[in-house]
């Protein structure tokens, strides 16, 4: 951990900077995420890395509903990281409210709240650590911890906000967002 200590936000905030389109493995959805999303497919994979170091693996679960090589917020889906590296929990809610922050720019006072819940919800991880949000339409986001869950954290407007961070197209890596949403190209 000694490259990631003490500048682990600005690390993470970083690594979101430099995201890798290397194919990343998928692993089936545990039992309480495929109750929670029963026509769910996987619609892409990607590695995060950080100066080539990988931190990640994500997947994108869709409903079946979804549009091809796009996302529809009225539709739910599940982001699961699977990651290769121990981060604090500080160092995530930290760098997503600076991704959330740059892509959305919401109100000093909306993003200190949400803020506030990340750092609530969010766990330190490790490697072998699975975290995976499923954006509920029109309620919010609901947070797994290793297939059990773990948090709700209310309002669409911030799920639409943090799945923005891999998924808007304002993303600081295109090749990700396009490997998550299986369009092959950025």
């Amino acid at each position: 951990m000694g490259i990631l200590q003490g500048r682990a936000p600005l690390c993470l905030v970083l690594a979101c900077l430099l995201l890798s389109g290397v194919s990343a493995r998928a692993e089936p959805l545990p039992v309480a995420i495929a109750e929670s999303l029963p026509a769910a497919e996987l619609r892409g994979t990607a590695t995060a890395r950080w100066f080539g170091i990988a931190l990640y693996d994500a997947a994108l679960w869709v409903d079946r509903t979804m549009p091809a090589g796009a996302v529809d917020y009225s539709i739910p889906f599940v982001l699961r990281l699977h990651y290769t590296r121990a981060i604090p929990g500080r160092a995530i809610a930290d760098a997503s409210r600076a991704e959330i922050g740059r892509l959305h720019t919401p109100a000093p006072e909306q993003l200190a709240q949400w803020h506030a819940r990340m750092l609530a919800a969010f766990p330190d991880v490790e490697a072998g650590t699975e975290l995976a949000g499923m954006h509920v339409p029109g309620v919010g986001m609901r947070l797994f911890y290793n297939g059990v869950v773990r948090a709700d954290l209310p309002g669409d407007d911030f799920s639409r906000a943090f799945f923005g961070i891999w998924l808007d197209r304002r993303t600081r890596d295109a090749g990700v967002r396009a490997q998550l949403l299986a369009t092959g190209a950025p």
